[in-house]
């Protein structure tokens, strides 16, 4: 009789455990990034972040489904659509110090180089 209500509850431990990891994975933007590295060939997450952090935040218009905005919990990220993955990124610290901040317009962030195309 012991043993079995030590088996009854190591099987809601590890039902408790999937359905925490299935809720984490649900609330992140994990699937929807590795859905994207699956279809699009060219997209790609910033080397400053990880595929359980970044989301997209604005698309490419056009026939591409590659980002042009991005963040994570740290920093901001535009896409320089170069075939090395440059991105430009601002940290999310320096938000207060910069006057007007637009995270969806570079041309606001404070500090950072835009390139001219």
């Amino acid at each position: 009789m012991n043993t079995n209500k030590k088996s009854i509850k190591s099987k809601w431990i590890i039902r408790l455990i999937l359905f925490t990891i299935a809720i984490a994975l649900c609330c992140t933007s994990v699937f929807g990034n590795i859905f994207s590295l699956i279809i699009e060939k060219e997209y790609f997450i910033p080397k400053q972040s990880s595929i359980f952090t970044f989301s997209e935040t604005i698309g490419n218009e056009g026939s591409s489904d590659v980002w042009r905005y991005g963040e994570d919990y740290s920093n901001y990220y535009f896409n320089l659509s170069t075939f090395e993955n440059d991105v430009l990124f601002f940290p999310k610290k320096n938000i207060n110090n910069c006057p007007g901040f637009n995270p969806e317009d570079i041309t606001t962030w404070c500090k950072v180089k835009v390139p001219k195309y």
